[in-house]
């Protein structure tokens, strides 16, 4: 109310994300001639418990009135409540076409909140579409996350803008399979090996471009060193090699014969 101050009595239209969407908030504004839309969290206070725990298929939606405010649960792939002092949560066809050519449905408060939501709400709905958040005890995982998706979504912005048509998923996997190819730049000019590089199955880098054993440099100690094989550790065996392969960023150690070959042309080794 205060950060809307100088806004009220003039009969706007507020669209707000489920931080600030609240009932009271609604009748609030009422008194000051100002209209409501936005997205609604579930436990808020004075919600309608028909709408709220309301289990909807695919398209279906339910609705209730409180004099001039409106509190509606759609269904689109999740559930998606609002509160809207301005709607009546009819459903009625968007600008979008689906597979078939047909007109997508949505209500109402959502096409209109869609058209005019700003920047904050616009990049959390690009990031709920294909978010990489999942459950853990490590909240420091979850904020790296955060700032990875943000950049994604802000690349793909960019992608768009400049005239980009593809899809975010699209986007996305083009992304995915470009971080995950083969570096196939100079050796100069390739990442050192640090501490934190290990020989991962799930590092699919090393099944694609080339790749070139190399002798285990000598050290001090030692004029021809050997380390254990990454493969033959994996399958129970302890043998060591002379050879590692050196377009690999972890420099994994590996027989010439047969783990070089296991090692970069198997997913599983």
């Amino acid at each position: 109310m205060k950060m809307m101050e100088k806004r009220l009595d003039c009969g706007h239209i507020l669209f707000v994300n489920n931080f600030y969407t609240t009932f009271p908030l609604s009748e609030e504004l009422l008194k000051r001639k100002t209209l409501l839309c936005g997205t609604l969290r579930r436990n808020r206070k004075h919600l309608p418990e028909a709408v709220v725990s309301a289990k909807l298929k695919s398209g279906q939606h339910v609705a209730r009135r409180n004099g001039r405010t409106v509190v509606m649960k759609w269904r689109d792939k999740r559930d998606v409540m609002m509160l809207s002092t301005v709607h009546t949560g009819k459903v009625m066809d968007s600008s979008k076409v689906n597979r078939c050519g047909e007109r997508v449905k949505k209500p109402d408060c959502v096409i209109d909140y869609n058209q005019h939501m700003c920047g904050v709400d616009h990049m959390d709905q690009l990031m709920a579409y294909y978010t990489p958040l999942r459950k853990t005890l490590k909240w420091y995982r979850k904020v790296v996350l955060q700032f990875l998706d943000m950049a994604v979504v802000n690349a793909y912005l960019l992608y768009t803008k400049l005239g980009g048509t593809k899809r975010q998923i699209w986007f996305c996997k083009q992304l995915i399979r470009s971080l995950v190819a083969a570096d196939d730049r100079p050796t100069e000019l390739q990442p050192t090996t640090s501490a934190f590089m290990h020989h991962k199955a799930s590092d699919l880098s090393r099944l694609s471009g080339q790749h070139y054993f190399d002798v285990i440099p000598a050290t001090d100690a030692k004029s021809t060193p050997t380390r254990k094989c990454v493969i033959c550790r994996k399958r129970g065996q302890h043998k060591e090699t002379r050879y590692l392969c050196k377009t690999c960023p972890s420099k994994p150690a590996l027989c010439v014969v047969p783990c070089f070959n296991d090692f970069h042309g198997s997913a599983d080794f």
